[in-house]
């Protein structure tokens, strides 16, 4: 088994050798420790617990191309002028590796170098451990280069009900084939608290009325109008449009307050204009369930136009008259991430929303001086 660490550019290979091992049953108390051929512990148990401690020795990457060169030349003097360093330093550092093995790799004579059959085992794992360090290296500096990387990407429930979401995922998932795009569910608050802790890369949220963290931000994305939701039967429904106002003595059903979600807070905000406090009968957070809530004559919700795309029968979506009545998608992420990868996805968002990125800057420019 092998593991690979990058370090002030250099790359080591760390080699478990606890396939070197014989089992040594202790004495007192019947516990086993595991130990080389020269009786020193790989690991041991800690004391009641089901726990070890290992003490695993390493290889070094050098150690293993040089072991390859004379393997595969079976020629000390022929596997020096291949690697371009004398042959005595070469001898060293075998031994050197043998002694961290603790077993005997080439059997000598005066003439001729032969492998062990532990050497000729470890000679099938040296060359796939160099191919794997070669394979991380080509991974690295693609991923240096923007060809190949990851994303996390958050939304809430209700933006996947516009157009635009979807197509701008599915356009850069296209154009960007090797770039992971990890989709998360999730709510305003969850994502900002997400993007601050650096578990996110961007997403698409409402404003959830709290402070943005430090080196967040938030830019309009996408408005739409909100609507009424009624049951069909309601006698709003009969009404081609409504002010809040006429919602004063309606039951209504909002997202939840505690949510995150954003739209709890503006709804309350257009009531609070409109005169009065709402008598809300139930909180939910998806979408989907509010919308059947309505179909069953629980109350009437105010919802993002794009909820029309839920057709549930009984149900029936009238336009609101309040100018403010309008729901507002931001697109969040970190002003100092400059992963390429991040701005692709951005642009192809400000693309699908039509938003240009000078409008982004104005935007930005704007909340700073605020």
């Amino acid at each position: 088994m092998s593991a690979f660490a990058l370090s002030h550019g250099s790359m080591r290979s760390i080699i478990d050798v606890r396939i070197l091992f014989r089992r040594a049953v202790s004495a007192s108390g019947g516990g086993i420790t595991l130990t080389d051929r020269r009786g020193r512990a790989l690991y041991s148990p800690i004391p009641n617990t089901g726990a070890f401690i290992y003490r695993s020795r390493i290889v070094e990457l050098r150690r293993i191309r040089y072991f390859i060169a004379v393997a595969e030349e079976l020629n000390f003097t022929r596997a020096a002028e291949r690697l371009h360093i004398a042959q005595p330093p070469l001898s060293t550092q075998i031994r050197a590796l043998e002694e961290e093995l603790g077993v005997r790799l080439f059997e000598r004579d005066k003439r001729h170098v032969f492998l062990t059959q532990a050497g000729r085992h470890f000679l099938l794992s040296a060359r796939g451990i160099l191919a794997s360090v070669e394979d991380a290296k080509l991974e690295v500096r693609s991923a240096a280069m923007g060809a190949v990387g990851k994303l996390q990407f958050g939304y809430t429930a209700s933006s996947m009900f516009t157009s635009l979401l979807p197509a701008a995922i599915r356009r850069f998932r296209a154009e960007h084939p090797h770039v992971s795009l990890a989709l998360n569910e999730m709510t305003s608050l969850d994502q900002l608290n997400a993007l601050h802790h650096r578990t996110l890369d961007a997403g698409i949220l409402r404003n959830p009325g709290v402070v943005v963290p430090p080196g967040i931000q938030l830019n309009e994305w996408y408005r739409a109008p909100l609507v009424l939701a009624v049951a069909k039967n309601h006698p709003l429904a009969k009404l081609r449009a409504v002010y809040v106002q006429d919602l004063r003595d309606q039951p209504l059903i909002t997202y939840p307050r505690a949510s995150g979600i954003g739209l709890y807070w503006h709804v309350m905000e257009l009531c609070a204009k409109a005169g009065f406090r709402p008598r809300v009968v139930q909180e939910v957070q998806e979408p989907t369930t509010i919308v059947g809530l309505v179909a069953a004559d629980i109350g009437v919700a105010i919802v993002p136009a794009d909820t029309k795309f839920i057709q549930l029968k009984g149900v029936v979506y009238v336009s609101l008259l309040d100018s403010q009545a309008v729901s507002t998608l931001y697109l969040a992420f970190r002003r100092s991430d400059n992963n390429p990868h991040l701005g692709a996805l951005l642009s192809e968002l400000r693309l699908q929303a039509k938003v240009p990125e000078h409008q982004d800057r104005r935007a930005r420019a704007k909340r700073s001086k605020a």
